[in-house]
C-alpha cells in the first residue's frame, strides 16, 4: 500500500512531465507564425535578425553600376523581401533624381511588396512574404539622369 508521500511524490512527477511535454507553446521564444508574416516588416518582426542575402543583381548604366538589388531570406521566419541601394550616385532627390525603389515577388501567387527610396536617402527595403515552401524573387531599379538601372535577382 502506497503512502500519502509517495502518492504526492507521483503526483508531482507527473504534473512536472506534463509540463516538459506541454511548455514550449507560447512561449517567448517560439518561432514567428509564417502565415501572418505577409505585408510585415522584417526588422519589426525580428527576422531581419538572422537574414542572409540568398541572391542579389547589380544594374547599370553605362557601364557604371547604379543599382544593387538584394533579397533577403531570414531561415528563422521562412521570409523574404527586397533591398535596394543606389551606388555611385547621390542620395535620392524626390521630384528631381537619384531615386529609385525595389520590389519582392512571390513566385506562386504573384503577391508583391515595394518600397521607395525617400528623399535624402540612399536605399530602403520592401515588406516581408511568407517564402516557406515556395520561391520569390526581388527587382530594383534606380534613376540617374534621364536614365534608369534595373536589376532582378534569381529566385530563392
Amino acid at each position: 500500500m502506497r503512502t500519502i508521500h509517495q502518492l504526492s511524490a507521483i503526483t508531482a512527477a507527473l504534473v512536472a512531465s506534463a509540463g516538459l511535454l506541454l511548455g514550449g507553446a507560447g512561449t517567448a521564444g517560439a518561432e514567428p507564425a509564417t502565415v501572418a508574416v505577409d505585408g510585415t516588416d522584417p526588422i519589426a518582426t525580428g527576422c531581419a535578425a538572422d537574414a542572409i542575402t540568398a541572391r542579389d543583381a547589380y544594374g547599370a548604366i553605362g557601364g557604371v553600376t547604379r543599382v544593387y538589388v538584394e533579397l533577403r531570406y531570414s531561415p528563422r521566419c521562412r521570409t523574404a523581401w527586397a533591398r535596394v541601394t543606389t551606388q555611385n550616385m547621390p542620395n535620392c532627390v524626390p521630384g528631381a533624381d537619384y531615386c529609385g525603389g525595389a520590389t519582392v515577388h512571390r513566385n506562386s501567387d504573384g503577391r508583391e511588396y515595394g518600397c521607395a527610396i525617400p528623399g535624402g536617402a540612399r536605399g530602403c527595403y520592401t515588406p516581408q512574404v511568407n517564402d516557406s515552401g515556395v520561391t520569390s524573387f526581388a527587382r530594383g531599379h534606380a534613376d540617374y539622369g534621364a536614365n534608369t538601372a534595373y536589376a532582378t535577382t534569381g529566385s530563392y
